[in-house]
């Protein structure tokens, strides 16, 4: 099993994305995106989750307003591509970190301008990331 990538607003921070702005581009991105809107107990926050297929499998990932986004389901460099795509999104100078999930208190800045053979290499990094 693939870690999860968490792409994060650093701490005291926040990204002008919304959840619905969110799935509108990622819509836009995936036109056979699943999507539904859900409800997390522990941090008692309402986010996106969303599944697509892609090379023949289902991916899941999750989008939380304004903070971060979730990515399962494949290694780095089968994200690599969608985290540059989405750093697009965000407003030139933005501050993006990555961090894997069994390995939250290891955050790494995402440069602004990194292509996705640059964001893997970063994500490799990473430990727990395969």
């Amino acid at each position: 099993m693939q870690d999860a990538v968490f792409i994060a607003a650093p701490p005291g921070t926040a990204w002008p994305l919304s959840r619905e702005e969110a799935e509108r581009h990622l819509r836009a991105r995936y036109p056979d995106l699943q999507s539904w809107y859900a409800h997390a107990p522990v941090s008692d926050t309402d986010h996106l989750d969303f599944e697509v297929e892609l090379d023949g499998l289902a991916r899941h990932g999750s989008y939380f307003e304004r903070s971060h986004l979730i990515l399962r389901d494949g290694e780095p460099a089968f994200w690599a591509d969608t985290i540059a795509w989405f750093r697009q999104l965000l407003p030139a100078g933005t501050p993006v970190v990555v961090m894997a999930e069994s390995n939250p208190d290891i955050a790494l800045p995402l440069l602004p301008g990194a292509d996705p053979r640059e964001i893997e290499g970063l994500l490799q990094t990473l430990p727990g990331i395969e």
